[in-house]
């Protein structure tokens, strides 16, 4: 089993999706069984795209963030 972080653009606004799943086809299906649950009607997806994989492990996990990392 695989957590996926996925960025999806809907009308030039990123919004974050984190799928647990088999493989990554299941995992891009799941995405968007989890917009239509979110929002109240149905909005054109512009693009998704996978951000990042990690296998499911105690103590895995993703930051989310609107700031940038400034190095």
């Amino acid at each position: 089993m695989n957590l996926y972080r996925f960025e999806v653009t809907i009308d030039q606004e990123v919004t974050h999706v984190i799928i647990a799943a088999e493989n990554d086809e299941a995992a891009f299906r799941l995405v968007d069984v989890e917009l239509e649950k979110h929002f109240l009607k149905e909005r054109e997806v512009n693009d998704v795209s996978l951000y990042e994989k990690k296998k499911i492990r105690n103590g895995n996990g993703f930051v989310l963030s609107r700031f940038e990392t400034i190095l």
